[in-house]
């Protein structure tokens, strides 16, 4: 049994081990493990858990306006840019970032980073669609599509260009 499907429907509940979970392909060339989705928690929140890679840039730099985010690190270190604010949020630390808050999650490190993420209402069907778009275009989605689906799932990236492709797998250019 995974928390991504939980017996019963939300009323029903759901038990299951640290392991289980619902993985789907990152935007960063990481998976991503959707520990509770959104269908799993009636629709008030989704537990994801990620890894940045050493030095991930993370996604373009976004804001929600109907959703709250909070962070907690497991192993490493998170770089949070939050609004003017850059906060390095290490293991066993939490950090919120309020709706209407321009933020991006990124690793400056050296090691990896792992963490859970906590949205409320729930964003894993953004980050499966965002996972297959990355993945179709090969690390390299297309500006307009990205904004498109970002506005679709109120993840609006604030620093995209007009046209083109964007680096999303951490890639060398």
């Amino acid at each position: 049994m995974t928390m991504g499907e939980a017996p019963g429907g939300p009323a029903g509940g759901a038990a299951g081990a640290a392991t289980d979970g619902t993985v789907i392909a990152g935007p960063t060339g990481q998976q991503m493990t959707v520990k509770i989705s959104g269908a799993a928690s009636g629709g008030a929140y989704s537990l994801i858990e990620y890894c940045h890679a050493p030095g991930a840039a993370g996604p373009p730099p976004h804001i929600h306006h109907r959703h709250e985010e909070a962070f907690y690190v497991l192993e490493g270190e998170l770089t949070l840019a939050i609004g003017a604010a850059t906060v390095t949020v290490t293991a066993g630390q939490a950090a919120v970032v309020p709706r209407g808050t321009v933020h991006q999650p990124s690793n400056t490190s050296a090691a990896p980073v792992r963490f859970v993420f906590l949205s409320s209402p729930p964003m894993d069907e953004f980050f499966t669609e965002l996972g297959q778009l990355v993945t179709r275009s090969g690390g390299r989605p297309p500006a307009d599509q990205l904004r498109r689906l970002g506005d679709r799932h109120d993840s609006i990236f604030t620093d995209l260009p007009a046209t083109g492709t964007i680096r999303m797998n951490n890639e060398q250019p």
